[in-house]
């Protein structure tokens, strides 16, 4: 069991390495509130002082993701010696903890596409598909943690990765389908204090981990992709430092969203099209490692397919997420394009 004697030491990361499956609920007073280790990589913190902002920082829902662990670990371990403030109500969430212990990806099943309640389905197939409950479990907190909230509070999610191929922009976010809301200029401002000059604005409901916390719970919330993968110990922190300096003022209340700046310099784009397997020789005329944001001229045929082909409409149409092994029926890529909030 952790102690406060314990707290100078303290390592998120390896005391989920240490309790990969499920631990009992325990609590523990620190200084600036209270800290409830709930289960596996499940943390939430109570600030003393009552707070009307609730903030989840999730990470590694993609085991092989380290860096935004290896920040959100930091920013634990600083929370319970008193060196970060805590002046917001806090859910830190590891995501996939057995995949983190083998530095995979996931285990057999990308986690970040169950949400939603997208896991029913595989667990109707597999009552005990690891990725499945462990999505159950993570949507059960994020439940309970917003669901404590009132209902003028500001309920924020950033779900953290690092992107596995090359990007024409190093950091970029998702912004998940709003139902019919606006997107929030403070926001965007956000994500460019972070260091993040690229979103995409989603076009649809989806199985993200984000999408499930925007559309059940109206919280302010992005998928971020901070950087490359690379494995644990090799990440450059001054790589991320702008981002991680944003979080842990967030997590202090210092951070003052402001619905009045300018997203000019944003490069913002929408979902023209996705781009699915629709057959057995359906194919992406790219190589397998392209960068996202890689753009085409007109004319060009992106996708080869005897039944749905589809050549480049205008010069300028980009591409993210490619993938030319996926099943039938599944995305073979999105195709996007530059937009403005007009």
């Amino acid at each position: 069991m952790l102690t406060t004697q314990d707290f100078n030491t303290f390592n998120f990361i390896d005391f989920v390495c240490q309790n990969p499956d499920q631990h009992e609920r325990f609590e523990l007073d620190i200084e600036q509130g209270k800290a409830i280790f709930h289960d596996a990589g499940i943390l939430e913190f109570i600030p003393k002082q009552t707070s009307d902002q609730y903030v989840c920082l999730s990470c590694g829902v993609h085991g092989n993701e380290t860096a935004p662990m290896e920040i959100v670990s930091d920013i634990v371990r600083d929370i319970l010696v008193g060196v970060q403030s805590l002046q917001v109500n806090l859910l830190i969430l590891l995501g996939n903890p057995k995949a983190m212990l083998q530095q995979e990806r996931f285990l057999e099943f990308n986690l970040n596409r169950m949400f939603n309640h997208h896991w029913k389905s595989y667990l109707e197939a597999d009552p005990n598909c690891y990725e499945a409950l462990r999505a159950k479990r993570l949507e059960s907190a994020v439940q309970d943690f917003f669901e404590k909230s009132p209902g003028d509070a500001r309920r924020y999610h950033y779900d953290l990765h690092t992107a596995i191929r090359a990007s024409k922009h190093q950091r970029f976010a998702i912004y998940p389908y709003l139902d019919g809301r606006d997107a929030k200029a403070e926001q965007l401002a956000f994500m460019q204090d972070c260091g993040v000059n690229t979103v995409l604005l989603y076009h649809k409901p989806s199985s993200t981990f984000s999408y499930h916390s925007s559309h059940h719970f109206k919280a302010d919330a992005f998928t971020v992709e901070l950087g490359k993968v690379k494995p644990f110990g090799e990440n450059n922190r001054d790589d991320f430092k702008q981002s991680e300096n944003q979080l842990r003022k967030l997590v202090a209340a210092n951070y003052h969203f402001n619905n009045d700046r300018s997203t000019d310099e944003l490069n913002l784009f929408a979902v023209k099209k996705e781009l699915l397997r629709v057959s057995d020789d359906s194919h992406l005329n790219v190589d397998d490692d392209l960068a996202n944001f890689t753009e085409f001229e007109q004319g060009f045929e992106l996708l080869s397919d005897p039944e749905e082909p589809y050549v480049v409409e205008s010069d300028g149409e980009a591409i993210v997420f490619p993938n030319n092994k996926v099943p039938m029926g599944q995305r073979m890529a999105l195709l996007i394009e530059p937009v403005s909030l007009g």
